[in-house]
Parts: structure tokens; sequence; C-alpha cells
């Protein structure tokens, strides 16, 4: 009901607002539109509330899951004994800065990067390594 009442109170100062200054058309329509969408929203939030918030935990769940998922043929084990391939795949085929795809057929220009540092008493180890692509990397060194 509150939502209501707000949008007729908009609608009200933009009939007066546009008496006042009349406004060409075209402004018009998007303040319609504005309306439309708003009423819109508000429709979902008070009577699908379910619907949304399934849809907004799909979304959330998508940008949270690995790129390569989404590609069908994609085999993990295929050039496995490079080490950037296998830590690519740990990171989802995603810069760990950026959250940037990272794609395979540049993969050389891509850098290893300490998670933590050594001289911070990170490991030599592949655990301890993260791919990066070159924009974060000439960011990181500058």
């Amino acid at each position: 009901m509150n939502g209501i009442t707000l949008l007729i109170i908009i609608v009200f100062v933009g009939y007066f607002y546009n008496n006042k200054y009349p406004q060409s058309n075209k402004n018009l329509i998007y303040f319609g539109i504005g309306c439309t969408i708003f009423l819109t929203f508000l429709y979902f939030m008070n009577y699908q509330q379910g619907f949304v918030y399934k849809m907004a935990k799909n979304v959330k769940d998508i940008q949270n899951q690995p790129l390569h998922t989404s590609i069908p043929d994609f085999n993990p084990t295929i050039n496995s004994h490079n080490v950037k391939y296998q830590i690519a795949n740990k990171q989802g085929l995603r810069c760990p800065n950026c959250r940037n795809p990272i794609m395979l057929e540049d993969i050389k220009s891509y850098k290893m990067s300490y998670i933590v540092p050594i001289d911070q008493g990170g490991t030599n180890d592949t655990n301890n390594l993260k791919l990066i692509c070159p924009t974060c990397y000439q960011f990181r060194s500058s």
C-alpha cells in the first residue's frame, strides 16, 4: 500500500510539474514507462515474492559457478600436464582479481602469481599459485 501511495504522489508531482513546465512527449513516455516498471516491480514483490527470490538466487548461483560448466565439450583432463591449465581450472576459469573469464586460447599471456607471497610466509606450492590476467598483472606491477 505504501508503494501505491508513493506512486500516486509521484504522479501528482509529475502532473503539476508538467503543467507548470511543459515537457516533450518523449519525457512523458519515459515517465509512463518508469511508472509501469515500478508497478510491475511492486506487483512481483507483493504477490510473487517466492518467484523473485528464486530468480535472484539463480542469478547469484550462476555467477558463482565456474565458467567451464557452461562449456559443453570442456574436459579438464586435457592439457592437465600444464600447471597453468590446472590453476585455471581450480579458479573456475576466472581471474581471481577482476573475475573476468580466462580464455584458454590465450592462456600463455596469463601470469602466475603467489596467493601469499613467499616473503610473507607463503609456500612454494601449486596450491599457493593463482593465474591472473595481463591487465591485473600490469596493475599489480605498476
